[in-house]
């Protein structure tokens, strides 16, 4: 006999700080026994349509492949793109991936009031919003689980023109906690110098 698929409430929201500008998600996710799970996230430069997918894409990847999921969300962009089939003009990267992450499970989508007196999106909102301003207090919660943010023509350049002035010992290298390019000044340094990486980079000595 089959094993009964595991059931989950997800409350996931986003935040903007400026439409682009610095942003978040946070997600809450509760199991079937009440076990709650709390998680949110940054990205440097975005919308505030990209963090309410985003938020979307990881309340359900925090749930396993063929678990029965309710998705809640105060985004009419996201709740109805999903079930009234809304006109997708961008973000289609986003979209991409929250279409495979519910063609694994059997998802159903819900839209809340934001700012209500639901408190669970509530809590979903604070956590977005301290994403939004890099406090990553969530429970389970990466350093940086951020949004890949293509590189651009410009990047190129600069990086390029800079890898010329580079003193010896120096090079170029991508942050393992945050993703953006630094100058590295001696071998093994994986890490820049913002406050959250270096929390890391401090943390991953002591394990």
């Amino acid at each position: 006999m089959a094993p009964a698929s595991r059931e989950y409430l997800v409350y996931a929201d986003g935040s903007c700080l400026g439409n682009p500008g610095p942003g978040g998600w946070g997600v809450v996710v509760r199991d079937r026994d009440g076990h709650v799970t709390e998680l949110n996230g940054y990205a440097p430069s975005t919308t505030n349509n990209r963090m309410e997918l985003m938020a979307a894409i990881e309340g359900l990847r925090a749930t396993e492949p063929g678990a029965v999921v309710t998705l809640r969300s105060d985004s009419q962009y996201v709740v109805n793109s999903m079930t009234l089939h809304w006109k997708r003009n961008k973000n289609q990267d986003l979209w991409e991936l929250l279409d495979a992450e519910t063609k694994s499970r059997r998802v159903s989508f819900e839209w809340v009031r934001g700012h209500g007196d639901d408190p669970t999106n509530n809590r979903a909102d604070e956590l977005a919003l301290s994403g939004a301003n890099r406090r990553l207090i969530a429970d389970g919660a990466s350093m940086l689980r951020r949004e890949p943010r293509a590189s651009n023509n410009d990047d190129l350049i600069v990086e390029t023109e800079l890898s010329i002035l580079l003193k010896r010992g120096e090079s170029i290298r991508e942050c393992a906690g945050c993703g953006e390019k630094f100058v590295s000044r001696r071998a093994g340094e994986d890490y820049c110098s913002l406050i959250l990486c270096q929390f890391q980079a401090r943390s991953d000595l002591t394990k």
